[in-house]
């Protein structure tokens, strides 16, 4: 694996560059190391891991609207990227606002089906569902809340009802 060392003259100021760093910086929001790790490793913003996983769908999956901002401005960047089980960015988000962000934002085509032929909607409420079955504390319902707010959201672009959300 490649790793590069950069910052001050002190080993301990030093901070280590790996192959996984700007997938890691993507999620986590850190726009300055993302950039800093794409430098090192020469790695274009439209870069996809060995699944297609790319820098938006990470941060598309932590709601990070700054970097996913930063990269619908940089060439080549595609909001609809599928990775290897077919699913965009939007796939992998679990909050109304990143979504909303991606579609109205970056124009990302919410319609588009995974390779099991799901769209985003249909795989949200199939997680959903999952979630509320399987619920065991506090911390769960937040992120059910939030869930719950994403399908809602999804089935408005739709113009249409849930059903399971009656």
């Amino acid at each position: 694996m490649a790793s590069f060392a950069f910052g001050g003259g002190d080993a301990g100021d030093q901070q280590v560059i790996e192959e996984s760093t700007p997938w890691v910086a993507a999620g986590d929001g850190d726009l300055a190391l993302l950039r800093k790790a794409m430098q090192k490793l020469g790695l274009a913003p439209s870069a996809a891991d060995n699944n297609g996983f790319t820098f938006v769908h990470a941060a598309a999956a932590y709601c990070r609207v700054d970097v996913l901002r930063w990269l619908f401005g940089q060439d080549g960047v595609d909001v609809n990227a599928a990775d290897a089980d077919g699913d965009t960015p939007l796939h992998h988000c679990d909050e109304k606002e990143a979504a909303r962000i991606l579609i109205e934002e970056g124009k990302a085509d919410w319609s588009v089906q995974n390779a099991e032929g799901k769209t985003v909607r249909q795989a949200k409420e199939e997680e959903l569902r999952e979630g509320e079955h399987d619920a065991e504390d506090d911390s769960d319902d937040e992120e059910i809340a939030k869930l719950r707010e994403l399908v809602t959201y999804l089935v408005s672009l739709e113009g249409g009802k849930d059903e399971d959300m009656q």
